[in-house]
């Protein structure tokens, strides 16, 4: 009997092995067709792999930038604010090479339209970081009106950084950015 149990053991544990390994897989197809520029297909793939694990922030973060340059209906926000709720540190455990270093992000400027109407939160935006060093594609998720999403956006495209790399190669990443507004 206990032999049995072993090799049922065994054998569950080298299918769980198998199943991620797949997983992780099909995540770096997605990134790969985002890469290439191929971004329905990495929509397709992406949808996928955070189906099966919906802790995985990169992999919401690719599929949002993905559905945001991909023709269709796709939402990105529903992905961006999906990865919003992951925190950065869990997604980049495991992560290899060095990571994202923010040198200046200019701030936002509060606009008169704003300060007259008394609007105060929080923008967030998912910034596309080149592995050339600047900024790719900036999406505004979670707006303020009276143009200050647009300020935040303007301002985000004008972020100084050195980008993240990986056996000594630069790559380009997606993080969220937020810009807070307070009336004092």
């Amino acid at each position: 009997m206990k032999i049995l149990y072993k090799i049922t053991l065994v054998c569950a544990l080298l299918f769980s092995a198998s199943v991620v390994f797949a997983q992780e897989n099909e995540r770096e197809k997605g990134f790969d067709f985002y890469n290439k520029g191929e971004y329905q297909k990495a929509v397709e793939i992406l949808q996928k792999v955070v189906e099966v694990n919906k802790k995985d922030r990169k992999a919401w973060l690719y599929l949002g930038m993905s559905q945001l340059k991909s023709p269709g209906k796709s939402k990105p926000a529903k992905a961006f604010k999906a990865a919003d709720k992951i925190s950065d540190d869990e997604a980049e455990a495991g992560e290899t090479g060095t990571k994202l270093k923010i040198i200046s992000k200019p701030r936002a400027s509060y606009t008169d339209a704003a300060r007259q109407n008394q609007t105060q939160g929080i923008v967030k935006l998912a910034v596309e970081f080149g592995a050339d060093g600047k900024i790719k594609t900036v999406a505004a998720f979670q707006t303020l009106p009276d143009g200050l999403t647009q300020n935040c956006v303007e301002s985000a495209k004008g972020i100084k950084f050195e980008p993240a790399t990986k056996d000594g190669k630069p790559y380009s990443t997606i993080k969220i950015i937020e810009y807070s507004f307070t009336i004092y």
